[in-house]
């Protein structure tokens, strides 16, 4: 049998994992404010991400393009928040978040499940590359 790495439970730092938190939790106060720029800030210019719906944007300008729609014009009453189930650091530059996303609106109930990769350069963390995918909530 082959001897395979394990990527998952490499060394992390606290800080890192702190800012990465940090992030998500900016994330949540972006679209609570339905502000697209700054739900957009921590994206890498070649970021590449995948809706629930299947729809795929490649680079900066689409996804910002697609979140000012979104927050603009299909966010009110929306409530969501992001539960970091688990952060991997596969290298001391990578980090990848596996996370839930509960959102409620009105009194209907959905869920999200994300995996999304973080890259650090100069120090700073960014936002890479994402999917999510829409799962059943039992009510």
């Amino acid at each position: 049998m082959t001897d395979r790495p394990d990527t998952q439970e490499c060394q992390s730092d606290e800080d890192d994992v702190r800012l990465v938190e940090e992030i998500f939790a900016d994330l949540e106060s972006a679209f609570a404010e339905h502000d697209a720029a700054k739900f957009d800030e921590r994206f890498t210019a070649d970021m590449v991400f995948t809706a629930v719906n299947g729809a795929r944007f490649f680079g900066w300008e689409k996804i910002h393009a697609y979140h000012s729609e979104r927050l603009t014009g299909h966010a009110g009453g929306i409530n969501t928040w992001y539960e970091i189930e688990r952060i991997t650091f596969p290298a001391p530059d990578v980090a990848v978040v596996f996370f839930r996303q509960p959102i409620v609106v009105s009194e209907h109930k959905r869920a999200n499940v994300g995996t999304w990769v973080l890259v650090k350069r100069d120090g700073q963390w960014w936002i890479s590359a994402g999917q999510n995918t829409g799962v059943a909530v039992a009510e």
